[in-house]
């Protein structure tokens, strides 16, 4: 619950009524406008307003004027009776196609509120496999009718919107119930050679392991990496470019900054010796001006990597959840959008997938604009394996790996950062 207000809404929906069985949901109205804000506000909660069936446009059909919109939602218009709610909503719930219903009143005279409600109540009665939630709308509807609706265990609001949060929670919570338990992986790993890499920094006196030394566990622990090559002068950098290959990217290696792309500490696409050195020149100025004092240790030397969608994976570990795994859209777009995902470790594929598929944009990685789909089993794997990472050794704090490169074909981790919990 993202507030009290709704924390409330949705105590009120799981204290009463069934589950759905899916999301595919109705909407009864008496009103037009209330039943058209209940639709719009379903949508962004993930409940579907399914087409009804033609038997049911059928039945309905006789039972109401031409005015009448039979649809869903099934706007019944303002000369709707208690008995028309009755008659409509049980063709609604008999209809297999609809799994819930959101019955809207907006009192009107001379019909009574609690006349309604107990007609909602006695059609909701006949098919309790099926849940409605009921919105009275108005002064003259409160609190008559929404006292009827809740003796007769209706979970009855105020707005539209209230109803499709809590109806969705609702199903939400039925979709995790019945959700397999996770199954352990058997994942390939190397943890002797990730035990030596944070051994070693132990020894050197680190509490965050350098780039490259990230980079290596990540590779211990299965996850592509994009090659590496730790170098502390230019002349190392510029033989360590032409053994890459050009184009190459230059990323400064300094404890004292953090952001590498607001001191100059990423210089991309150098394509000769003398790009190189200009490189080196530009991150040295960079970090003097960002940092005055601080000790640049070297430059990172990788192969440009060109195409895929930036992502980022991460892990911090809560002192009361314990490790909890983050994916989202990575590269600058994390700090703009803050469009991510969490999970607590161990976790199996099925949560993995639903990290991924949790962002919001995740339109992006099925490819837009002629972009191929991203090979979403390949992030999924490398979620799983930082998940056992983080499981495997308590002492890593943190670790980001930002940005995570996906194609087509798989993932690349292009950056690293790891740190460990202080003795």
């Amino acid at each position: 619950a993202e507030s009290v207000e709704a924390l409330f809404d949705l105590a009120m929906g799981f204290g009463a009524q069934a589950a759905p069985a899916s999301r595919r949901i109705a909407v009864v109205t008496n009103a037009g406008g209330p039943g058209i804000i209940a639709a719009d506000a379903a949508e962004p909660v993930g409940l579907e307003l399914t087409e009804l069936s033609a038997g049911t446009v059928e039945r309905l059909q006789a039972l109401f004027p031409e005015e009448a919109s039979i649809q869903n939602p099934l706007d019944m218009i303002a000369s709707a009776t208690p008995d028309g709610y009755r008659t409509a909503l049980s063709a609604l719930l008999d209809d297999p196609q609809v799994d819930g219903v959101l019955a809207i009143y907006v009192p009107i005279p001379p019909n009574s509120p609690a006349q309604v409600a107990e007609s909602i109540a006695a059609a909701a009665k006949g098919m309790p496999s099926k849940p409605v939630f009921a919105v009275v709308m108005g002064h003259e509807g409160l609190p008559q009718g929404r006292a009827e609706l809740h003796e007769a265990g209706i979970p009855a609001y105020l707005f539209p919107e209230s109803a499709a949060r809590a109806l969705a929670a609702r199903a939400r919570y039925r979709e995790w119930q019945e959700r397999p338990l996770p199954q352990p992986h058997a994942l390939k790993v190397d943890r002797d050679a990730a035990r030596e890499l944070l051994d070693q920094a132990r020894r050197e006196g680190r509490s965050r392991l350098t780039e490259s030394a990230a980079l290596e566990l990540l590779t211990a622990y299965g996850i592509p990496t994009a090659r590496a090559r730790f170098v502390r002068s230019v002349d190392e950098a510029v033989h360590a470019a032409a053994e890459a290959g050009f184009p190459v990217v230059l990323k400064v290696v300094a404890p004292g900054i953090v952001h590498k792309t607001e001191a100059d500490g990423v210089q991309v696409d150098l394509r000769s010796a003398d790009d190189v050195r200009g490189a080196w020149d530009r991150i040295q100025a960079g970090a003097a001006r960002v940092a005055p004092g601080a000790a640049v240790e070297g430059v990172v030397v990788q192969p440009m990597l060109r195409g895929g969608r930036e992502l980022i994976i991460g892990m911090t570990r809560d002192p009361d959840f314990g490790p909890l795994v983050m994916f989202g859209l990575g590269g600058v777009l994390v700090e703009v959008l803050g469009d991510v995902t969490f999970r607590i470790a161990p976790f199996g594929r099925a949560d993995a997938r639903d990290m991924v598929r949790g962002i919001r944009g995740v339109k992006l990685l099925d490819g837009v604009r002629g972009a191929p789909p991203v090979n979403l089993t390949a992030i999924e794997d490398a979620l799983l394996r930082l998940a056992q990472l983080a499981i495997d050794f308590p002492e890593i704090a943190e670790l980001d790996v930002n940005p995570l490169l996906a194609t087509d074909v798989g993932v690349v981790a292009v950056d690293g950062r790891a740190m460990l919990i202080d003795d």
